[in-house]
């Protein structure tokens, strides 16, 4: 008897094990983000809005281990907020390859800023 329930318990955790491995594969947006062309709309071109969500978490981690002031969280929060509504704006009628190129660049100053913001520890806003 004991054999049998062992089995059972074996094949449980089997099949816990293939779906919790195979989880994070099936979340991956597979054939978006990574080529350029027209039309991309909510549903595609993934990459940027994951990225923009990224640098939203690095912002408030940031803001909350105190490595970049509340100055400094709160303008970097507009800028990407600021970015948002471009993004918006950019995706009623699909990117262009320049709208693309041009929110990228935008989020790689987001980037910029908030890797300058903490490089001073907050020191440069609190004078």
């Amino acid at each position: 008897m004991t054999t049998a329930l062992t089995k059972k318990a074996l094949l449980s955790l089997l099949a816990a094990s293939a779906v919790a491995i195979a989880t994070p594969t099936l979340a991956q947006s597979y054939g978006h983000g990574g080529g350029y062309g027209y039309g991309y709309g909510y549903g595609q071109g993934g990459g940027l809005h994951r990225e923009q969500a990224q640098l939203a978490q690095r912002i408030e981690r940031a803001a909350y281990r105190g490595t970049i002031s509340r100055r400094e969280a709160q303008n970097l929060r507009h800028q990407l907020n600021e970015y948002e509504r471009l993004e918006w704006r950019y995706r009623r009628d699909g990117l262009s390859r320049w709208e693309r190129n041009d929110l990228e660049r935008r989020l790689d100053r987001i980037r910029w800023q908030l890797r300058e913001d903490r490089r001073d520890g907050g020191r440069r806003d609190r004078w």
